[in-house]
């Protein structure tokens, strides 16, 4: 079965932020990001060495725990993978921004509804990649199929952290060289 999600290349990204304003500039409002470059500090970084960057955004979770928390049944699985939330009937609740263990889900308050990277779903349809991906000048993400084996040497970085293992987020890392665990605990 496909499930799509986002490989990042750590050694590629600069911290740019291209993807986060493209992102912004295709979907959000005042104040709003569906994407956010984090920045860590590691060994090698602390002594004199730059910072390590990496892009967020949803995950689209294999079992999504924003899916099971919705009373409303608006969020749902492609078949491809992707998590996309129906806007129509969102009753703005909060429960599924409550679960999600990544913080990527956010009440509009333009809106009042859910509101999460939907992976440029539209333009898929398309035949076009997504706007972050697009907007990379250093081809930092790529969509893939997580499921396809020549994917799967990829590092997972949120191994052993009891929720992530039950939600199974659809992302993978590329030469991680630092601990990023505590930017996935809230």
């Amino acid at each position: 079965m496909k499930q799509l999600g986002f490989l990042v290349h750590t050694e590629k990204c600069l911290g740019c932020r291209s993807c986060e304003f493209s992102c912004k500039n295709e979907h959000g409002h005042e104040g709003s990001f569906r994407r956010k470059i984090h920045s860590i500090e590691d060994e090698e970084s602390k002594k004199g060495h730059s910072f390590h960057h990496f892009s967020m955004a949803c995950n689209h979770c294999e079992n999504p725990a924003c899916m099971a928390a919705c009373p409303e049944g608006a969020i749902k699985k492609k078949p491809n993978g992707v998590v996309l939330i129906d806007k129509a009937k969102c009753s703005g609740c909060g429960k599924c921004e409550t679960a999600c263990p990544f913080d990527a889900i956010k009440m509009n308050p333009l809106t009042a509804k859910a509101d999460k990277c939907d992976m440029c779903y539209e333009r898929q349809l398309q035949g076009k990649t997504t706007i972050c991906v697009s907007a990379c000048p250093v081809t930092a993400l790529e969509i893939i199929d997580i499921n396809d084996p020549k994917y799967s040497h990829y590092d997972k970085a949120i191994y052993g952290y009891e929720m992530k293992k039950m939600t199974n987020p659809s992302i993978r890392f590329h030469k991680i060289k630092v601990d990023i665990q505590h930017f996935w605990c809230r």
